[in-house]
């Protein structure tokens, strides 16, 4: 666990289409906090990946939001792998006509089967990038699902095409005309803001994105012209648990509600199992879905009550010969971490 204490205060307390704007009629700051369920990588492939034979670890999860009486929520990409067959629209139905408002953000896996724009109208969101405004915050919500087969030429993930990206390509992108989107989007804000993607902004390895240096001046711009301005950036993608305080700015890796991938094959689960999940033996899954409650206030506290669960078949990483920790050091768990933190923003 990364945590820099430098800049929140001592109350901490850590356990294990372009130009689109929404304005909720909750938008104007109101002292009161703003409750968000949040969780990431549900990956919802009946056949494919673990517990994805039913809609159980979805429900689960909306359960807890309306339990915890949520104004909204949030998935971090990599909702499903298309949006075509009769299983993927119910499944996508359970979300967005939910009785709690839910959000998409679009993973490098949503568009697999299917257009970007097709993904984009299905899951209810104007374009892969967009904002909108809500309990006195601002999210905005990048898209950096680009690859490039020669520089300075930006393509969106559609169809699966960046399986089959040229030898030499890039990947994860945020093009120049989303950067400036975003510096407008961010500096311009009213509000503190939010701001989510699937690929992360932060981490060293693992694919993160590519100009995440230029993103990062665009957050240090604002915040040097109000504190305050940029409090919170989240993503998933890795599918692990993090929290790293950067520049008085919490970053929050989000675990995966379902799994974590490895690319080696093991033989640790039933074959009965295998058999009608041919893609799990890529994976280690938890046996209950992964979320976490996110609670925000205007005076800059941020809490995190976060969610554990067991390994699916009782196999962890180990188990399965693979290692404990990735290159950034971590470690594969099925946990997402509690926080209460307040920032100061003098």
């Amino acid at each position: 666990m990364e945590v820099n204490r430098r800049g929140f205060l001592a109350t901490a307390a850590l356990a294990a289409p372009a130009a689109f704007a929404g304005t909720d009629v909750s938008a104007a700051p109101s002292g009161k906090p703003l409750k968000v369920c949040v969780f990431s990588d549900i990956h919802y492939h009946p056949g494919v990946w673990t517990n994805t034979e039913n809609t159980s670890f979805l429900e689960k999860i909306m359960a807890r939001a309306e339990r915890e009486r949520c104004d909204m929520m949030i998935h971090l990409g990599d909702f499903m792998h298309g949006v075509r067959s009769p299983a993927q629209k119910a499944f996508l139905k359970l979300y967005n006509d939910f009785k709690i408002r839910g959000y998409h953000i679009l993973g490098n896996h949503d568009q697999d089967g299917n257009p970007y724009k097709e993904t984009c109208e299905a899951y209810r969101m104007p374009d892969g990038h967009y904002t909108f405004d809500k309990g006195g915050f601002r999210f905005v919500i990048a898209d950096p699902n680009y690859f490039c087969n020669e520089p300075g030429k930006f393509i969106h993930h559609g169809r699966g095409n960046y399986f089959k990206r040229g030898k030499g390509s890039t990947i994860n992108w945020i093009p120049p005309e989303q950067l400036e989107w975003m510096r407008a989007t961010i500096v311009g804000s009213p509000y503190p803001c939010v701001v989510l993607s699937h690929q992360s902004f932060e981490r060293a390895h693992g694919a993160p994105v590519m100009n995440k240096k230029d993103v990062q001046a665009i957050f240090n711009e604002a915040n040097a012209k109000k504190p305050g301005t940029v409090r919170l950036v989240m993503n998933g993608h890795l599918h692990m648990d993090n929290l790293r305080v950067l520049d008085n700015i919490l970053y929050w890796d989000v675990n995966s509600a379902n799994y974590q991938y490895f690319a080696k094959a093991h033989s640790r689960y039933p074959a009965d199992y295998v058999k009608t999940h041919r893609g799990s033996p890529h994976n280690i899954g938890w046996k209950e879905p992964l979320s976490a409650i996110l609670t925000l206030w205007p005076n800059g506290r941020i809490k995190i009550e976060g969610s554990k669960s067991d390994w699916l078949f009782g196999v962890s990483p180990e188990d399965a010969g693979y290692p404990a920790y990735d290159e950034d050091g971590r470690e594969t768990l099925p946990v997402i971490q509690s926080a209460d933190m307040t920032f100061s923003y003098a």
